[in-house]
Formats: C-alpha cells, structure tokens, sequence
C-alpha cells in the first residue's frame, strides 16, 4: 500500500527520517486517506524529542512542547509533528495528568480512541496497523483501542467524538464500545460546553445524525435541555453547518433559549436560531409582502435557509417563494427603514419628536411594503402631513 503524501508532509518525514528518527503520519489523516478521501491536514509522529525537531527545522512553532508537540511550518503550512507518547492518570475525566515520551510507535498508537485512529504510515514501512484500524473501515466499524470504559473513563470527549464519527463516516459502532459510551455518558459532566457544542455541531453536519439519539436517551445532556427525538429529518437538509446545527437544537431542545445559553453559543448564532425558531413555527405566506416583512425582521441569509428548511423538512414547493425573493431583489423594493427615501432627520425637520419620528417611520415602511412606488421623498413627506 502506497500513498501519494503531499510535498511538504514528505519534507517533514523525510528530514526527520534521514536524521536518524522514526516519523510517521499519524490518526485521522491515515484513516481519510484509507477511506478514499483527501486529508484536512496531516499529523505527523515521530521518535524524536521536541528540542530535536526544533533543531531540524528553519521555523517552528512551540504549541505544546510538554506534551511534545512541535508545529513544523514549511511553506507557509503548519504541520504538528508530536514525540511518541504515553499518557498517566486522567483524573479529572479530561486531561492526562502527564505524558512520557516513548521509542516504540506501538506504545502510541495504544493510548488513541478508536482503532480507525490508531494506524501510522510512511513510504518505507508502509501501514502500521497493530489494532485492526483497516480491517474495521472495510467493516464501517466503529471499535475503541483495547478496553472502551478505560477510553471513555481517561476521556469523555471520546464518547461526543465516537457518535460524530458514526454520524461523518457513516459507520456502526461496534457493540462493546457502544455499550461503554452510554454507561459512560454521565462523565460528560466533565467536558466543557463549548466542546460539546463543537461536537454536537459536526455529528449535525454528517450523514446520520440520528446515531446521538441512544446519548441523548441517557439523560446526559439533560443539562443542556436536549431530550432525545427523531433527528433523521436533519439528514435530508442542505449540508448547512449553521441550519442543520440549528435543527439539531430546534429539534431536541425542550427550551431553546437555554440550549443556546448553556452551550454558550455565540450571539450571532443565537440570533439566527430564534429567527429561525420563529419563522419554522409560523409558515411565511407566499407573497411579497409576507416576504418583505419577514426580510425586515431577518437578513436575507436567514430567509433563504428558512425556506430550504421548508423544502428539505416539511416538503414545501418554495418555487413561488424563491420566485418572489428574486423579484424584489430585482427591483429593489424596499423592506427596511433604512432603504425609504426619507429619513429620522428628515422627519424631525417636519415637527417630530422622540416616539413619533420612530413610529412615523415604521408607518411609512408599512406604506411602501405594500406599495413600493410610493418610496420617494416628496409621497413620503406627502403621507405624514396629509
């Protein structure tokens, strides 16, 4: 078995190679190009020290130097090259409580999640493979590396990672490791919010979502106000991150808000959810003043995922709608305050004051959305004084 490593990769390995040390790349990169598919990025794993990989290279980065990690940068990429390693002790259920630099490539590979995970290459030894990782792709099996409840019990990220795995790779998880993940569930306590959003956003954006519901049906996140549900709807919309993230929650939440709060989501992403949220649970009408209000109240990216939500979830025809959005575009028909031809000042010179130049200018948005031809100053100014 051969694969075509891109230059700088080969650079990498290659120095470090003919310097006298071991250098493989390592995990998730292995296991993409196993499946058929083109690496996000490569890691690289190595018998040499970090101060001995610094050494090799013109410029380095020192991302975790105690936990022997080196970024490599070599035209501009960043490639993190990492020293053989063991773990101790996890006792906060997260992180290791240190690490123990090793010679042997198979003492590493032993303390990974899953045996798709586990696997190194390079040119010369070809796949390293001492867990069976190739054999459970061809399989799409999803297994831990030796005693799951040890994995899940050194790590609770690993039982999120196993089930967004089954939801990317469309894989099973092997039953042993299943069982495990959701006796485990509860250590899930221990992992930070902002990670379980992380987590919970990737599985959304797979192929089978609906592999979180056996989790969800633990309670484990109960916290987070998430109850387990049919989640395959989801696979049926655009591969949206946001608007599938947001079904996700739309979903399972018994109380969105608190979701959103809880998982400490960004504004902006909150405020795309409850837009959503509400134009999901009141159809807009299919005509351009429904249309143009709804543009009022949400920007334009908003409606166009609504009404994808409409067709991929509830089987909508939104040919009138996507019809009727072009039209406006088109002849720039107004549906915000902004776009009148008149403005706050223009209203205060008429006579106005505090509420009254507000409530004069939502007024006249509300004339020009039914009319758009009555947006010029002068039939604006028209319509106040008469």
């Amino acid at each position: 078995m051969i694969f075509d490593l891109p230059q700088n990769v080969n650079y990498v390995l290659d120095t470090l190679i003919k310097n006298g040390h071991k250098a493989y790349i390592v995990g998730g990169c292995v296991r993409d190009l196993l499946c058929g598919k083109e690496p996000h990025d490569y890691d690289i794993t190595t018998s040499a020290l970090p101060q001995d990989t610094q050494k090799l290279f013109d410029k380095t980065i020192s991302t975790g130097l105690k936990h022997g990690t080196v970024t490599v940068v070599v035209n501009r990429e960043m490639i993190e090259v990492t020293t053989f390693r063991t773990e101790s002790e996890y006792k906060d259920g997260r992180h290791p409580d240190g690490v123990h630099f090793v010679t042997d490539v198979k003492d590493d590979l032993a303390r990974r999640d899953f045996t798709v995970n586990a696997m190194c290459y390079n040119q010369s030894d070809g796949l390293i493979d001492h867990f069976g990782g190739a054999i459970d792709i061809k399989q799409r099996l999803l297994r831990a590396v030796g005693d799951p409840k040890i994995r899940f019990n050194e790590d609770a990220l690993r039982i999120l990672r196993l089930f967004r795995f089954a939801s990317t790779l469309g894989f099973e998880i092997e039953s042993k490791t299943f069982d495990a993940a959701i006796d485990c569930a509860p250590l899930l306590k221990n992992i930070s919010a902002e990670r379980i959003f992380t987590e919970l956003q990737k599985t959304a954006i797979g192929k089978k979502p609906d592999v979180l519901r056996p989790l969800l049906c633990t309670g484990a996140l109960d916290g987070y106000a998430l109850k387990a549900t049919d989640l395959t709807v989801i696979q049926n919309l655009e591969n949206k991150p946001l608007l599938r993230t947001f079904a996700l929650f739309n979903l399972c939440s018994n109380n969105l808000t608190h979701t959103l709060d809880a998982l400490k989501c960004s504004n902006s992403f909150k405020d795309y959810c409850i837009k959503m949220q509400y134009f999901i649970s009141k159809i807009i009408d299919p005509d351009k003043i429904s249309l143009k209000r709804a543009l009022g109240f949400a920007d334009n990216n908003i409606v166009n995922d609504v009404l994808i939500y409409y067709r991929d979830a509830f089987c909508i025809d939104i040919t009138q709608y996507t019809a009727l959005l072009k039209e406006i575009t088109d002849k720039c028909e107004p549906y915000k305050i902004s776009q009148l031809d008149i403005s706050g000042s223009d209203i205060k010179a008429l006579g106005f004051d505090g509420k009254a130049v507000g409530e004069r200018l939502e007024f006249l948005l509300d004339k020009v959305i039914q009319s758009p031809d009555l947006n010029n100053r002068q039939n604006l100014i028209n319509l106040i004084c008469n």
